[in-house]
């Protein structure tokens, strides 16, 4: 990435970008991290992201059969996605979270495909 940008310096081309525009994207590195995101039909609600997350951002909802995510605490420290079984915890490219409402921050993913839930003892 820093050879591309000198050889561009060399050549006197432009490299900078203007921010915010709709025609071309950032290029992010494949080691950036957006935001977090849930695979609806890989989930089974098992409650590991809830347990390790040490924020706390997590909470898994099984009457509702549903998760909600807290970005305005997520940390993006990446320990939920590597210890999700069915690997449903991603990031995402999303990378503009700016807001000024604090309500936007937690988002709640509904969990599509029921049949791989498993059902607790009552």
């Amino acid at each position: 990435m820093i050879g591309n940008i000198i050889s561009l310096l060399l050549r006197r081309q432009d490299v900078t970008e203007m921010y915010p525009n709709e025609v071309s994207k950032p290029l992010l590195s494949k080691r950036s991290k957006g935001f977090l995101s849930v695979d609806t039909y890989k989930c089974i609600l098992c409650g590991k992201c809830s347990e390790t997350c040490p924020t706390r951002s997590i909470k898994i909802d099984k009457h509702n059969l549903a998760i909600k995510i807290n970005y305005a605490t997520c940390m993006s420290c990446g320990y939920c996605v590597d210890i999700c079984p069915e690997s449903a915890m991603v990031f995402s490219k999303e990378f503009e979270g700016a807001s000024k409402r604090q309500d936007v921050f937690t988002y709640t993913f509904n969990i599509i495909n029921v049949a791989n839930i498993k059902k607790e003892p009552q």
